[in-house]
C-alpha cells in the first residue's frame, strides 16, 4: 500500500464582513479523510471483479406525466455494472493508493437471480488471487437502479416541473486470499436532473435520454464508491477573526506569509491580556486554525474549545459566530477521530 503524501497547503484569503463590522479572514484547507474500509496495510495490489446479476430491462423504471397516471418503462440495464467498475478502477488508479489496480469487467456471476447479492466463494478468492497476484479482491456484487422521470404543474409559475431521478444501490464486497471473512458493504447514490417549461412534456425533451442517464448514473456511482474505499482529500474553509485592533492586525502579518508561531504567539498575547470574552474567543478560534494547519490537532481542538466558553459567556453573541465556533469544534472532534483511522488506513503506527 503507498503512502499519501502531504499535500503543500495554499493558502488564498479572501475576507467576510459579519454584521457586528468583525471581518473574517477565510481560507481553504486540503483535508485528509478516511475511507470507510480499511485494508489491511500488506495489500499492494488489488483485483476489482464483477459478481452481479443484470436487472431485468422491466424492473425499476418509470414515468409520470402531470394528470396521468404512472407507467412501467423497458430499459435494458445490462451494462450498468461495467461502466460503475471502469469507473472505480480508474479513479483508484488515479489515488496512487496502491502499487496495482486489475478489473475483470465481465460478470463471473451464473446465478439469475437478481434479488440478492451472492458473494464469491472462498475457492474463487483464492484462485483468482493466485492466477493474478492481488493481495485483495473487491467484488461489486449487485447494482440496482430505480429511475423515474415526473412531470407535475406548478400553479405559481404555471408552468410544468419535469425531473428525472436516479436512485441507486450497490452491493460490494472485500476479499482476502487464506481468509474466510470478508467485508459486506452497501451504499446508495442518487442523480438527479430537473427541468421547466410552459408546455405540458416540453420539459422532458430537455432532460438527458434514459438510457444515457443510466450510464451517467453507473458512473457517477464507480466514482463515488472511490472515496468509500480510499482515503481522499476534501477541502474546507477556516475563518480567521481579523477585528481592527493592533494585535490582530499584527498576526495577520504573519499568517499572510505563514509564520504560524508568530501568529499564534501574537493570538496568545491578546488571550492573556485581555479581560473580554469575545475578543478572547477569536483570538482562541485563530489559534486553533493556525494549530489545524501546522497538523497538531490536539492542540486546535484545545484552543478551539477555549473560544467555545468564552462566546457562551457573552450575555449577547453573534449568532453566526457562535455557529461557526460550535460547528468548528464538533469538525476538529471528528478529524481527530479520523486521524486514527487514517494511521490504521496508511499502515502508520
Amino acid at each position: 500500500m503507498k503512502t499519501f503524501k502531504l499535500k503543500i497547503i495554499t493558502l488564498a484569503f479572501g475576507t467576510v464582513f459579519l454584521s457586528s463590522c468583525t471581518k473574517l479572514l477565510y481560507t481553504s484547507l486540503d483535508v485528509l479523510r478516511p475511507a470507510k474500509v480499511a485494508f489491511n496495510s500488506d495489500v499492494n495490489n488489488i483485483l476489482i471483479i464483477n459478481n452481479t446479476v443484470p436487472q431485468p430491462a422491466d424492473i425499476g423504471h418509470s414515468t409520470q406525466f402531470a394528470f396521468e397516471g404512472l407507467k412501467k418503462e423497458t430499459f435494458n440495464t445490462d451494462s450498468l455494472s461495467i461502466f460503475c467498475l471502469g469507473a472505480l478502477k480508474e479513479d483508484i488508479e488515479s489515488k496512487d493508493f496502491f502499487a496495482s489496480v486489475q478489473l475483470s469487467p465481465n460478470s463471473i456471476n451464473t446465478n439469475t437471480d437478481f434479488g440478492s447479492a451472492n458473494y464469491i466463494s472462498d475457492e474463487t478468492v483464492q484462485a483468482m488471487c493466485n492466477s493474478t497476484q492481488a493481495d485483495a479482491i473487491i467484488s461489486l456484487d449487485k447494482i440496482k437502479v430505480k429511475d423515474e422521470v415526473t412531470e407535475m404543474f406548478d400553479e405559481i409559475t404555471s408552468s410544468y416541473i419535469s425531473t428525472l431521478e436516479l436512485n441507486f444501490e450497490s452491493y460490494w464486497s472485500i476479499h482476502y486470499p487464506n481468509k474466510e471473512e470478508f467485508y459486506a458493504l452497501q451504499f446508495k447514490d442518487t442523480v438527479y436532473w430537473e427541468a421547466q417549461s410552459v408546455s405540458k412534456k416540453r420539459g422532458i425533451l430537455v432532460l438527458p435520454k434514459r438510457e444515457d442517464a443510466l450510464v451517467d448514473g453507473a458512473l457517477y456511482v464507480g466514482q463515488n464508491t472511490v472515496n468509500r474505499l480510499v482515503p481522499y482529500w476534501d477541502k474546507v474553509d477556516r475563518y480567521f477573526f481579523n477585528p481592527n485592533k493592533k494585535y490582530f492586525k499584527q498576526a495577520m502579518d504573519s499568517v499572510y506569509v505563514k509564520n504560524w508561531n508568530s501568529a499564534i504567539a501574537i493570538w496568545q498575547i491578546v488571550m492573556d491580556q485581555s479581560k473580554s470574552n469575545w475578543t478572547i474567543a477569536q483570538a482562541a478560534n485563530n489559534i486553533a486554525i493556525a494549530y489545524e494547519i501546522t497538523g497538531n490537532i490536539d492542540k486546535a481542538l484545545e484552543f478551539a474549545s477555549v473560544a467555545f466558553y468564552n462566546i457562551q459567556e457573552l450575555a449577547f453573541a453573534d449568532y453566526n459566530s457562535f455557529v461557526r465556533i460550535t460547528d468548528y469544534v464538533t469538525e476538529l472532534i471528528q478529524r481527530r477521530k479520523d486521524m486514527i483511522a487514517l494511521k490504521k488506513q496508511l499502515g502508520e503506527k
